[in-house]
């Protein structure tokens, strides 16, 4: 079952946002399901700081889609993190491209 964290988003040309998808309780990072953290500060952390792709859907679950934030991502334009998440990371609570 695919559920969404709104702790996190990334916004898409459209200027949706598309939010973590948890699948079956678990983020999943890299299109092959390379890692499946439970932690959304992991999955953060690998989206926003290590630059991979993870997978993510809109709250109506709408466009479901493995995305990136950095590298040359063409439906991504920025994203949204909870600023305690944000803190913990040591990184900025919104960005844009």
């Amino acid at each position: 079952m695919i559920h969404h964290d709104t702790r996190f988003a990334l916004i898409d040309t459209d200027g949706d946002e598309r939010f973590a998808a948890r699948i079956d309780g678990t983020f999943q990072i890299g299109k092959a399901k390379d890692d499946t953290p439970t932690d959304i500060e992991k999955f953060v952390h690998a989206i926003l700081v290590d630059g991979r792709d993870g997978r993510f859907v809109c709250a109506d679950g709408s466009k479901p889609a493995v995305l990136k934030f950095m590298g040359r991502p063409r439906a991504v334009v920025g994203y949204r993190v909870d600023p305690q998440i944000a803190t913990k990371l040591g990184i900025p609570p919104t960005g844009s491209r």
